[in-house]
């Protein structure tokens, strides 16, 4: 593996900031770091003229960024169309910020339905046509921008994601031909699916991938060899595409990540 094809993600916890996770990274000699746009990470509300400066010197000495939309209380699909609005806001303020700070990649997720409305196909398609009017707000705005739209799959949940399956994520994908997959292993193997026949599937779209283990039963974001996911057959999935995207470490543990990035690296 490539380590400057290899990143850490940032989560909020305990006794580390942004920066943290910024030094962590470099410690371990990886190529780059998806900073999360939410509250206490690098949200735009948080970050100083001072932080912009900072990361876009990261940016232009190296250290690639990308940004993950924010995750707590933001849903592009939900049936409250105020909720869905401001967080199609939210998303706005995490490409603009992406542009700023020179980060050329943006996760996005594609929204939840909630369990109570899943058996109505009504609100199913209602919430597809709110993530279309996203994509479609979204995606102008970050060509300009020079940033890229990764649409990433979800996992099981009490609530249903919009984009579970390799064909919901297709579909999506051919309705926006500018618009690149971000393949989350972890997320599938909640769902029992394969990583192989994902990742043939999705092929020249595939961008960028989130890596983490769990035992399937729910998205425990553990180290590598901790749970159950195949993630090697999905890294030897990667290398007979002829992947040469990222691959984000999504692990909350720092002890938890370097010991998979030695597994990774061998190192």
């Amino acid at each position: 593996m490539d380590r400057a094809h290899l990143g850490l993600a940032t989560f909020h916890r305990p006794g580390l900031n942004l920066w943290s996770w910024v030094e962590l990274a470099q410690e371990l000699g990886l190529g780059g770091v998806e900073l999360r746009a939410d509250p206490g990470l690098a949200h735009p509300d948080e970050l100083s003229s001072q932080d912009l400066r900072r990361l876009r010197a990261l940016a232009r000495n190296g250290l690639w960024l990308s940004l993950h939309m924010p995750i707590h209380g933001v849903n592009l699909t939900w049936p409250v169309r105020a909720v869905a609005a401001a967080s199609l806001g939210e998303l706005v303020r995490t490409v603009d910020l992406a542009a700023a700070i020179g980060a050329d990649v943006v996760v996005i997720h594609p929204g939840r339905l909630p369990a109570e409305y899943v058996p109505f196909p009504e609100w199913h398609e209602r919430s597809l046509d709110r993530l279309r009017f996203a994509l479609g707000v979204l995606l102008p705005r970050a060509a300009r921008g020079g940033v890229k739209l990764v649409l990433e799959n979800l996992g099981n949940g009490r609530d249903r994601g919009l984009v579970q399956t390799v064909e919901e994520h297709l579909a999506i994908l051919r309705e926006f031909p500018e618009l690149g997959a971000c393949f989350d292993l972890g997320h599938l193997h909640t769902l029992g699916g394969s990583p192989r026949a994902y990742i043939r599937a999705l092929a020249a779209r595939l961008l960028h991938v989130h890596l983490h283990d769990n035992r399937g039963d729910w998205d425990a974001h553990l180290p590598l060899g901790e749970g159950t996911a195949p993630w090697r057959e999905a890294l030897a999935a990667l290398a007979e595409q002829g992947f040469h995207g990222r691959i984000i470490l999504e692990l909350p543990d720092p002890e938890g990540l370097k010991r998979s990035v030695r597994l990774l690296l061998g190192s």
